[in-house]
């Protein structure tokens, strides 16, 4: 009896202390991160507004407020449930509204103010100073809300805390971090902004490529578990640059050398005086927000049953992997793994969606997940008896064409000897399709003839580049450039009598198989008359000229192209370019400059290829997420530059700045001279199922499949 009284005490004695431990490791931790991720005081407010935000401001509401003074909010207002070109122009008809109302108030006696004017003049008084109210009509903005957005983050959260969790540490870096997503992208696996950022960590693609493996098959930004790495890879060099992890999350937005080139202007590392003293043009409202977003984020989902009800947490991701032995198809996989191929894409995001609609080849080595459901003990040694006809050691071939004005579909089928139906096929091709110069058809690889580059002393390189047929943006039709126009014209009406004859195509096809591309219409101010999502090569000038020595190049520099990317198309090194071309290590590139590439055995069709995929992936994947709704007329005025124009606060890619201005040189502005700014809205759910169940064009957008931009992982393995 008084040995079980002597264990009772030691056992209460110790549930005491362990009780004691872990108050004041959880005292310790909270200290540790208020020290990490102090809260200025300048900075509480814009806290407190991006809460509202994230937890009370829903999806089809927005808040019309000041951008220094966020909690000045003057109305939130109910967005219509209409088409996105009637919400902007709503919501710039109610910004109007309270521009005049915040000039009356400037302009006339306070006896004379409506009481509207009198209430946002009681709103600047609580929340600003009253001298604000000089520019206050220049600092109006407008915030979506985010409420459905945050809350679905949350749910998707919770399958991958963990292993984000666990990542971070491995780096030594805070567990704060691992909300950052909620920032980012809301966890949403398939987020793509509209500058390029892919995937829960938004990692641009000129950042990614240094730490992932980004092109036209595989996007391993896309993947929550290796660009979770990467993330964690730039965070810790970050904060090793910048000292402070204020800082350091800044710079995820803004870039490390604009923090450095900020610190060293303010002469400080204290985020509230650079936030409060530095301005520069790229440093505006998204940057200055940027640590008081992520503050908000952690409090909410560190506390998510206060900010919000009923929420439905997805379960922990669990996955095995395995190493592909050979290339092959996505179908292939599932068919021998018994495994369907949504649940291949949900477990493998940074496959990208052309994988799956151009039945292109996974490649050899990949690392494959599948549910651990799927009790499959050695999935590799399955896939590895795969018959030798469905699989392959090598890379599959793939060969473009740039429609030139004047061909049709019969005539291109007939000078590659591929079956139009199989054309068809390919790309996709519907009674809705239509074809113009510029755009690009992927040829069958079935009938595709292997190409070897044998660049052999002495021998014209450009006759080899002709007799290999080499499908060259710059190089395109050689065969038949130098026929007669009474002798083109005869060889064409054959080929539309015979291939109408074999191809048995649907009649409702014929008329788009016989249709003369024409060109692309340069700009358009109805958006009706655009083809947004058809790929125009035109917009970027991509030949290749072969100098006399045989083995050196000439190309021009193009959009959001680097050096980097040169280098790694042609398989060799970044120095051997700037040796080449006598350019120091740190000097850059402009568009439109000439450019000198070493050309070797068999690397320029790798990079012709590669360098129109890198192209036509950037334009699929922002094509998959946004739309075009309105173009903009805008007088080019003394200051406007390029640079300014495309990351004003409603960012657009350069890219497509230039596809809706192909009769502008973008590159010499002057004032007077008139643009076009396309107006960029996110798809709907609905635009995404008419797409894809309604393609009209030949080049379309590829989605995701599903269609489903908030979908849930599939935790499960369906037979």
């Amino acid at each position: 009896m008084i040995v079980k009284k002597y264990l009772n005490k030691i056992k209460t004695k110790n549930i005491i202390l362990l009780f004691t431990f872990f108050i004041v490791f959880s005292i310790s931790a909270q200290n540790n991160d208020s020290i990490l991720f102090p809260i200025p005081k300048s900075l509480e407010a814009n806290i407190t507004f991006w809460k509202k935000i994230y937890t009370e401001i829903s999806l089809k509401q927005g808040v019309l407020h000041d951008k220094d003074y966020p909690l000045l909010i003057y109305k939130i207002i109910e967005l219509p449930n209409e088409n996105e070109f009637t919400t902007s122009r709503f919501i710039e008809h109610e910004k109007q509204n309270i521009i005049n109302k915040i000039k009356n108030i400037s302009e006339k006696p306070f006896e004379e103010l409506s009481s509207d004017e009198r209430y946002i003049l009681d709103l600047i008084k609580k929340y600003a100073p009253y001298d604000s109210i000089n520019k206050a009509a220049e600092r109006i903005r407008f915030q979506r809300g985010q409420k459905e957005r945050f809350k679905e983050g949350l749910e998707r959260s919770t399958a991958y805390l963990d292993t984000i969790r666990s990542i971070l540490r491995d780096y030594g870096l805070p567990q704060k971090l691992v909300y950052m997503p909620h920032v980012e992208s809301s966890f949403d696996l398939n987020a793509y902004s509209r500058v390029g950022a892919a995937g829960i960590w938004q990692i641009m693609r000129f950042t990614g490529k240094k730490l992932l493996k980004i092109d036209y098959l595989v996007d391993e930004r896309r993947d929550p578990i290796f660009s979770t790495h990467a993330a964690a890879k730039y965070l810790k060099f970050a904060y090793e640059q910048l000292k402070t992890w204020p800082l350091a999350i800044t710079s995820y937005n803004h870039g490390i050398n604009g923090i450095k080139k900020a610190i060293e202007t303010v002469g400080t590392y204290d985020i509230e005086k650079i936030i409060q003293n530095y301005s520069s043009p790229s440093f505006q409202f998204s940057s200055k927000n940027f640590y008081a977003c992520f503050l908000a984020a952690c409090e909410i989902a560190e506390h998510p049953d206060y900010y919000f009800v009923n929420l439905n947490f997805s379960p922990k991701f669990k996955a095995k992997s395995f190493i592909l032995p050979s290339f092959m198809q996505a179908s292939v996989i599932c068919r021998y793994l018994n495994i369907s191929q949504e649940t291949l894409m949900e477990y493998n995001p940074s496959l990208r969606p052309v994988v799956f609609n151009q039945h292109r080849h996974i490649p050899q080595g990949f690392e494959i997940r599948i549910p651990v459901e799927c009790n499959i003990p050695h999935p590799e040694k399955i896939l590895a008896s795969v018959p030798d006809s469905l699989k392959s050691i090598k890379e599959e071939q793939i060969a473009y064409y740039t429609i030139q004005r004047g061909d049709n579909l019969i005539s291109i089928a007939s000078r590659f000897n591929v079956p139009l139906k199989e054309l068809l096929q390919e790309n996709n091709i519907n009674h809705n399709s239509k074809i113009y110069a510029g755009q690009i058809l992927r040829i069958p690889t079935s009938q595709k003839k292997e190409i070897a580059l044998d660049l052999e002393e002495g021998k014209n390189v450009e006759q080899q580049l002709k007799e290999s047929q080499l499908v060259l943006p710059s190089q395109i039709d050689i065969s038949t450039k130098s026929e007669s126009k009474d002798l083109k014209s005869k060889k064409e009406k054959v080929e539309r009598t015979e291939l109408l004859k074999t191809a048995l195509v649907d009649d409702t096809l014929k008329h788009v198989v016989m249709h003369s591309a024409d060109t692309l219409p340069s700009s358009s101010k109805k958006i009706k008359n655009l083809s947004d999502s058809v790929f125009d090569v035109s917009v970027y000038d991509l030949e290749v000229t072969l100098l006399p020595e045989g083995n050196i190049a000439r190309i021009k520099v193009s959009v959001d192209e680097t050096i980097g990317h040169y280098a790694d198309w042609l398989g060799i090194s970044a120095s051997k370019i700037r040796q080449l071309n006598k350019i120091g290590p740190r000097s850059e590139i402009k568009i439109n400059n000439s450019l000198l590439i070493p050309v070797t055995s068999g690397n320029l069709e790798k990079f012709t290829k590669a360098r129109l995929e890198y192209h036509i992936s950037i334009e699929e994947d922002f094509y998959s997420r946004y739309k075009v709704i309105e173009l903009k007329p805008k007088t080019i005025k003394y200051g406007d530059a390029l640079w300014n124009i495309c990351s004003a606060e409603e960012q657009i890619p350069l890219w497509l700045l230039i596809k809706h201005n192909k009769d502008v040189d973008l590159f010499n502005l002057k004032p007077g001279m008139n643009i076009l700014i396309p107006v960029i809205s996110e798809k709907t759910e609905d635009d995404i199922y008419e797409e894809e169940n309604n393609p009209k064009d030949i080049y379309p957008s590829f989605g995701d499949p599903k269609s489903k931009v908030n979908s849930k992982m599939i935790n499960l393995c369906p037979y």
